[in-house]
């Protein structure tokens, strides 16, 4: 496949898997602890040992089937009113910036195809295995600071 067809095809998934509409999300766990170093790093937090809010969900459609399952890593140190033992419904980045006062100003977001873990297949009643697209984001206050970041897997 030439490199433009290529390009073109995945404009073309990324567009489609784009367009799905997400009704409802359940939340399937949310866990606190330390950041990973990898966390640290994406999320450029203060201290190695900066507490992280790790919540992960499956999205449904409008027809209650589920099109993706993401996981997202919140810094505490930046929203202060999450619950530092988890619990409760965490809004989406959009909604907990605005309850906090954050101006969101970038999202940089990588795409690619994955193939299927055996527990994204599971969440999305897919075979292990199946190419899902990979979508690796982080999000960013208007003074330039980390405040989600989030890899989903959606159903193509």
């Amino acid at each position: 496949m030439s490199g433009r067809l290529f390009h073109t095809a995945a404009f073309h998934l990324l567009n489609t898997a784009m367009e799905m509409t997400v009704a409802h999300a359940l939340s399937v766990s949310q866990t606190v602890g330390t950041a990973t170093i990898v966390e640290w790093a994406k999320l450029a937090l203060s201290t190695p040992q900066a507490g992280v809010l790790r919540v992960t969900r499956v999205l449904f459609d409008d027809n209650d089937r589920p099109i993706a399952l993401e996981e997202a890593v919140l810094p505490l140190e930046r929203f202060p009113s999450l619950s530092p033992n988890g619990g409760g419904d965490i809004p989406d980045i959009i909604e907990l910036a605005q309850r906090h006062g954050i101006s969101l100003c970038r999202a940089t977001e990588r795409v690619s195809i994955v193939q299927a873990t055996k527990d994204v297949a599971q969440h999305l009643q897919i075979a292990a295995g199946a190419d899902v697209m990979k979508l690796d984001r982080n999000v960013e206050t208007a003074d330039g600071e980390p405040v989600e970041w989030r890899v989903a897997f959606r159903k193509i």
